[in-house]
């Protein structure tokens, strides 16, 4: 058996006995260190805000397993399994927030010895951040807009940095803390601003990646991009009718394109995970530090979670400790 965290309905999460598979040709087993949250995504699942008939429908149902950020070590290695993986090992794969797990191990990526468990867990938000910036056509002196700088926001910041874009904005209305965190993984210029109002100042960036998950942002984002520009959405909003395009859209050439951590499967996943880890060891992926903000118990399930409905602005890496 396994305790696993588990949503029974909107509003309601509770850690739960679960049934562990046993262990299968191709397999690991794993005992979980850290599982980090994903922030806006089980933010919704949890409070059950997006609209019927949306793919997050489609998605999820009641009672829900969340997680897809985890950090485990090895206790047993099935048949077949490569002399990758020995017991003792720490590997990543997106599996849910659970005491222990059987994977298959052509889904896990060793993490090095010299990256953290607590930096490890960000492998997932990180891949995300890298299709972000990639939608966005970054490039060694290119310009980039980021709004919204919470867990994703943070790593697309630290992808556009280490990617050699010149110029890397970001934008948040709550400013504080976050903003201080950009500016640590690699920000040039930080706002704290809505973009109501356009982009105040700055010249017009060839790209801008909403961040947000807030479907009033598109129009803003369209307006703030430079002609011909790219506008990348990556926060996944829960419910996709509410957002509308404007007249920059067709009078100023623009390119809207989405971007989800499902575009980066298959082999290519590991190869981003594992440069991500060199990066964080080498220091290239800047101000790592300070991007836990809470952490938790399994048992502390329910505060956790209700912390993220009530002040989410206050968070940014929330990780679920199974040690």
């Amino acid at each position: 058996m396994a305790e696993a965290v588990v949503i029974t309905q909107p509003g309601r999460v509770e850690l739960s006995e679960v049934a562990l598979p046993d262990l299968g040709p191709g397999q690991l087993r794993l005992r979980t260190r850290v599982s980090l949250i994903s922030t806006g995504t089980e933010g919704i699942v949890y409070t059950g805000r997006f609209a019927p008939g949306t793919h997050w429908d489609q998605w999820f149902s009641y009672p829900h397993r969340p997680g897809y950020s985890l950090v485990g070590e090895v206790s047993d290695v099935g048949r077949d399994v490569t002399g990758a993986f020995r017991p003792g090992d720490r590997v990543v794969a997106l599996l849910g927030h659970a005491s222990h797990h059987v994977a298959d191990a052509n889904l896990c990526t060793l993490v090095p010895d010299d990256v953290s468990d607590e930096d490890a867990a960000w492998f997932a938000l990180a891949k995300v951040g890298f299709v972000g910036m990639e939608a966005a056509h970054a490039r060694v002196g290119s310009s980039a807009l980021v709004i919204g700088v919470g867990p994703v926001g943070q790593m697309a910041v630290r992808w556009l940095a280490a990617s050699g874009a010149a110029e890397v904005t970001v934008a948040h209305r709550s400013g504080g803390f976050r903003l201080d965190l950009a500016r640590a993984g690699g920000a040039t210029a930080a706002l704290q601003d809505d973009l109501a109002d356009g982009l105040p100042g700055l010249p017009a960036p060839a790209a801008v990646i909403d961040c947000t998950g807030n479907p009033d942002v598109l129009t803003r984002a369209l307006a703030a991009v430079a002609d011909h520009g790219r506008v990348v959405i990556l926060g996944d909003v829960g419910d996709p009718s509410q957002q509308r395009l404007s007249h920059d859209l067709i009078v100023r050439g623009l390119t809207v394109v989405g971007a989800h951590g499902r575009h980066l499967l298959g082999e290519r996943e590991h190869d981003i995970r594992r440069l991500f880890f060199r990066l964080v060891a080498s220091g290239r992926f800047a101000g790592m530090s300070g991007l836990v903000t809470h952490k938790f118990t399994p048992h502390e399930c329910a505060e956790a979670y209700a912390l993220l409905d009530a002040g989410r602005s206050d968070t940014m890496g929330v990780i679920f400790d199974w040690q």
